[in-house]
């Protein structure tokens, strides 16, 4: 992999959170020249990562210990709304890596000294999704033996660790879930394997393990997790570190997803500017129907942003003064995430329908900008019918179904 020596804190940590955001708007026309490259190349390439990393975008959630802010995740969807207005793929990358940072900033003290430490690259792919296959566990004295197969390693070639949900016997011989961290370099990356509709810059590949040595010291809980607690030994005190780990996975997609929907409807409104329809030989920026979607579709990427940062504000009040959300919180705050997600689309598809064929030419930005929101909406967590049939329940007084994630 051919990163530079990443050090910590080098976004200047002294400027604060918001000359980040400054620094990720400025980056936007750049990262929109690199998107049909980073598309073509199938991952992030090492210029574009290092370019990401200056920016600090990686450093929002870092702990304040390893050289990061410790801010508030707001911070974090911000930047990702700017560079997905740039690149589909590096925002998802950015909005992924945000959430595993919080979760990384809940694991032990020496597991955290291994994957923040300095030049260590700071995109942790964790495949926690069910994409794991063939997976064998042999337990040690003190640790692990791990070999298996899994899908979806996002960013995994400008990464040096990745986090893994696996099974892991207890005391009593008993399967008990842990999210797992190794090393990338013990990892064989497939890299034929990620050939896919849209968002082909993220390099979600597959990897696979072979009898590698896990120390105990890289476990965590997965109930532990998912109750928001923390590894005993763990010193973050950031209020970041107890948001509520599903809900901020679900805000991780749906912040790349309002910045690419963003770029769509900028899109969108340049073409229209100087299209003329194909059906009437009139110019579209006199179409009523046109200029309704246009200022329909911008109006509603604005509500959409604001409704992520103002939930995100919401969730963080809550934290303090109770220190927690129930369950019910929770569902509510997921099904509102995954129906924002849902109207990003609709106001997208409008949008592209409204183009006509302006959109079917490949390798335009319109077209690459229609299979990468599609494909970042397909993502599990933002469907809305499965979170609401939970929230569903719990509000009818009903049982939350087995291994249900909020």
């Amino acid at each position: 992999m051919a990163l530079a020596q990443r050090t910590a804190g080098s976004a200047s940590i002294e400027a604060g959170p918001e000359k980040v955001i400054e620094k990720t708007a400025a980056l936007v026309p750049w990262l929109s020249e690199q998107a049909g490259r980073i598309e073509e190349a199938r991952r992030i390439p090492a210029d574009v990562a290092e370019r990401l990393f200056e920016t600090g975008v990686f450093d929002l959630m870092r702990p304040s210990r390893f050289g990061g802010y410790g801010a508030s995740p707001q911070y974090a969807w911000q930047a990702t709304f700017h560079v997905g207005r740039g690149c589909s793929s590096s925002a998802w990358l950015a909005g992924l890596t945000s959430a595993n940072i919080i979760m990384l900033g809940k694991f032990s003290a020496e597991a955290q000294a291994d994957v923040f430490a300095d030049g260590v690259s700071p995109i942790v792919p964790m495949l926690t999704g069910g994409v794991g296959q063939d997976i064998v566990v042999e337990a040690t004295q003190d640790g692990i033996v791990l070999s298996g197969r899994w899908r979806y390693a996002s960013g995994v070639d400008v990464s040096h660790w990745l986090g893994i949900l696996i099974n892991i016997p207890d005391k009593g011989g008993a399967p008990a879930p842990h999210v797992v961290l190794v090393p990338q370099s013990e990892f064989t990356i497939d890299h034929q394997s990620w050939r896919v509709m849209g968002m082909r810059g993220t390099g979600s590949k597959n990897v696979a393990l072979t009898k590698a040595f896990v120390p105990s010291h890289r476990f965590m809980s997965w109930a532990e997790l998912q109750a928001g607690k923390k590894h005993p030994t763990c010193p973050n005190t950031e209020p970041v570190y107890d948001f509520p780990l599903n809900t901020a996975n679900a805000m991780s997609v749906l912040a790349p997803t309002l910045g690419v929907a963003s770029a769509c409807s900028e899109e969108a409104i340049k073409i229209m500017r100087s299209r003329i329809s194909s059906g009437n030989q009139q110019a579209q920026i006199n179409d009523k129907i046109a200029q309704v979607d246009a200022g329909t579709s911008a109006a509603s990427m604005s509500f959409l942003r604001d409704f992520l940062l103002s939930e995100t504000a919401s969730i963080e009040r809550q934290i303090r003064v109770s220190g927690t959300l129930s369950l019910e919180e929770r569902g509510l705050s997921r099904t509102k995430v995954a129906i924002a997600s849902r109207q990003a689309l609709t106001s997208a598809q409008r949008l592209f329908a409204s183009l006509g064929g302006s959109l079917l030419p490949e390798g335009t930005r319109i077209e690459r900008l229609f299979r990468d929101i599609h494909a970042m909406s397909s993502h599990f967590l933002l469907q809305p019918e499965p979170i609401s049939e939970a929230y569903g329940r719990l509000l009818l007084g009903l049982e939350l179904a087995p291994a249900t994630r909020l």
